[in-house]
């Protein structure tokens, strides 16, 4: 009895101990699996339900690997810097709103001066940001970056979903610092962030300078970058980027793994993402991609609906003399955007190239909007490029594709075969540009580059193409037209999640009839 009485006596002091206050400001918090925050609630307090902590930053400094802190419903005016990870992707820690709560972080009451991003991660593993609304990050000095979540230096498993990242703002003119909604920097040279997933977001109204609304850039590697949609921002919608600088020195210090790889982008809708009225360049630039894939290598892009923006996708590199490389640009929806539907290439002989890339089974239609001349498809600075199975549908300019005035040095060995081209002036009005062709029809096309001898010219027969309805109608002559020598890869479907290949051959365009 004395005996079970003193062990009695220890846990009960041990349990009181643990929930003692400390030098009259905190708590020991116990390890728990759910924790809770609530503007009703006191950080002094254990972070249960019915005692829940006011702050997010105290649950990003107190909760343990395999727990989820829930964020009950109000607006937080504070800026969180992440200090805790999780242990695995089995027991990661999870930030989110309690069931359907909505739940603000506001900085319009701090300053960028106290911490740039509204959500800092920086050198964590397995963190998890779901369900959260992140907004008012706004500044106009040019020593201060401001993002909506920050991700920095090195880490493992950090996901980011069913946000929504709205007026992140950097509101001057200096060309040398912007705004991001997320921005992922691997600066690590021996660890990569590895492993990211940013899915189900809403990101939209950042006035990003000279940045993009979403970067991965740096040491970066097997990401995905899924279900998202990216809309009316004054710059690029998303980059993946390498060779990149970071003042004076390189966003990586190991130049070998200073790039966004291995990577997946798909099933986003790019929209409206242009830098016509952005500040920070000439007034109708139009130069921001929905997507662009700039230095980075081995990344796969498919199912994206891009449309509106300046650029529909884009694949190069601005650094000198770098590459972007394998990239797989594929099943995606390019139509109406400003200045053409796909461009690929350093856009100037002093900066880098664009190397074996491959552009298949996507649907390019009435692009090149403001009429520059760059048409549906623009070729700058690259080699070894790979065009097959698209259907190339043009605005009223009738421009297939174009090449920029480079010559042989900058642009070689490029190939075009068993393409599906249309446009309002028919067989006699399509225009394809050459390296030393200038302006000619596909049968000069052919002749003069040895490229298309497979291709053909038929209106496609889209179901309705002006609601942005891209199905082949049965009588398509885009049926069966597209490279008898594809071979899809397993996994790989169409546009709307068909098998990709049904008859003798794999149809042109992003959806298999």
């Amino acid at each position: 009895m004395k005996k079970a009485f003193f062990t009695n006596l220890f846990l009960a002091i041990l349990i009181i101990f643990s929930f003692s206050v400390n030098n009259g400001t905190s708590v020991t918090v116990p390890a728990s699996d759910r924790y809770f925050v609530s503007p009703d609630g006191s950080d002094s307090g254990p972070g249960t339900e019915d005692k829940p902590w006011r702050t997010i930053q105290k649950a990003a400094e107190s909760a343990v690997p395999g727990s989820t802190v829930y964020i009950k419903a109000g607006t937080y005016n504070e800026r969180v810097n992440v200090k805790v990870s999780g242990k695995s992707a089995e027991k990661p820690i999870v930030f989110t709103n309690y069931q359907s709560d909505k739940v603000i972080i506001d900085g319009s009451d701090s300053s960028p001066k106290e911490q740039e991003a509204l959500i800092h991660i920086g050198n964590q593993s397995f963190v998890h940001i779901v369900g959260l609304e992140i907004t008012n990050n706004r500044n106009n000095d040019k020593d201060y970056f401001v993002t909506g979540i920050g991700v920095w230096g090195e880490g493992e498993g950090i996901q980011i979903r069913d946000c929504k990242i709205h007026h992140i703002w950097y509101t001057g003119s200096d060309q040398d610092t912007g705004a991001q909604a997320v921005a992922v920097y691997g600066r690590n040279g021996d660890n990569p962030i590895r492993g990211l997933v940013i899915d189900g977001n809403e990101i939209w109204d950042i006035k990003c300078g000279t940045s993009e609304a979403v970067a991965l850039n740096g040491n970066v590697e097997d990401f995905r970058f899924t279900n998202n949609y990216v809309h009316d921002n004054n710059n690029i919608g998303l980059a993946l980027i390498g060779d990149e600088m970071f003042g004076n020195e390189p966003v990586c210090p190991v130049e070998a793994v200073n790039r966004a790889r291995n990577g997946f982008v798909g099933y986003n809708r790019m929209e409206r993402n242009s830098c016509a009225e952005n500040p920070c360049y000439p007034r109708n630039d139009n130069s921001a991609g929905g997507i662009y894939a700039d230095g980075a290598k081995d990344v796969t892009i498919a199912y994206n609906r891009c449309s509106e923006n300046d650029i529909g996708i884009e694949v190069a590199s601005e650094a000198r003399e770098k590459i972007c490389s394998r990239i797989t640009v594929r099943d995606n929806l390019i139509y109406g955007n400003n200045a053409c539907g796909i461009q690929v290439g350093g856009y100037d002989i002093y900066r880098g190239w664009a190397v074996d890339c491959r552009f298949l089974t996507n649907t390019l239609y009435n692009n090149d909007t403001l009429k520059q001349g760059r048409g549906e498809i623009n070729i700058a600075k690259s080699h070894g490029l790979l065009f097959h199975s698209n259907i190339i549908y043009t605005g009223p300019q009738n421009l297939a594709v174009t090449t920029e005035d480079f010559g042989e040095k900058y642009i070689y060995n490029n190939t075009f075969h068993h393409n599906l081209y249309y446009g309002p002036g028919g067989s006699r009005g399509l225009r394809f540009k050459g390296v030393k062709t200038g302006f000619v029809g596909l049968n000069m096309w052919r002749q003069k580059t040895g490229q298309d001898g497979n291709s053909i010219i038929a209106d496609p027969k889209f179901t309705d193409a002006a609601q942005g309805d891209f199905r082949l109608l049965s009588y398509s002559p885009a049926i069966d037209s597209g490279d008898p020598a594809y071979i899809s890869e397993d996994g790989v479907t169409d546009f709307a999640g068909e098998p990709r290949i049904r008859g003798r051959a794999v149809d042109c365009g992003a959806y298999e009839f």
